[in-house]
């Protein structure tokens, strides 16, 4: 507040979300900064500062109702790209936000059985229903070092329960190896105990009783 210290940078990234402001918008001088913000209260739009905002607008838009019934917790399996041959079960969370459909990712890596030290990555991203599809395009916020798209195919039944498609990524390897494999989304439901869902979340191997034997041959 007296302009002496500055956030560390996480909890800079965090200030921005929460504002919907980049770091360099945050950073202008305080007569930009001003006319920047009153600019957008006033119904201009950002287009000035990001040209492509009415194109992402537009398919927040499109198609938004087609989201209802997808809205909620998942549990995502997929075969790793970092550890081939272990199955990944990460939890997903796609919400409706501020009049678009946005979603968060959280894998935690620990192998299964195994106690040491656990990590996370954590995607933020943007949701879309488009043709027909679904598109999830999200970054690893934590390190920022990659961007993710996984496509589901809707099952346009009236109780969701597996949603299947594709994940494109890279290998968080120093190769970084740009890979494809299946993904098998698992619905939960809107209102669950997170810390208890994310539990459950590890690698695992791919004969792993934990992981049903229905969901290990869809991918």
């Amino acid at each position: 507040l007296n302009g002496d210290n500055c956030p560390r940078s996480y909890n800079m990234r965090q200030i921005c979300d929460y504002f919907g402001l980049s770091k360099a918008e945050l950073s202008l001088p305080h007569d930009q900064f001003v006319s920047l913000v009153n600019s957008r209260a006033d119904g201009s739009t950002q287009a000035l500062h990001h040209p492509f905002s009415s194109h992402i607008s537009q398919l927040s838009e499109q198609n938004n109702e087609m989201f209802e019934p997808y809205l909620g917790y998942y549990y995502e399996y997929y075969y790793s790209m970092s550890s081939p041959g272990s199955i990944l079960k990460g939890l997903v969370c796609i919400e409706r936000k501020q009049g678009g459909i946005y979603h968060q990712r959280t894998e935690r890596l620990t192998a299964e059985g195994e106690f040491g030290q656990t990590s996370y990555c954590k995607y933020q991203g943007m949701s879309f229903f488009l043709n027909d599809r679904i598109f999830l395009v999200d970054y690893e916020s934590l390190t920022q070092n990659e961007i993710v798209e996984t496509i589901l195919f809707p099952s346009f039944q009236h109780r969701v329960s597996l949603l299947e498609g594709m994940k494109i990524g890279v290998a968080a390897s120093g190769a970084r190896t740009p890979m494809s494999t299946k993904v098998v989304f698992e619905y939960l439901g809107k209102n669950i105990d997170v810390l208890k869902a994310l539990k459950k979340c590890s690698l695992y191997t791919s004969d792993s009783e934990s992981i049903s034997a229905h969901i290990r041959s869809k991918l």
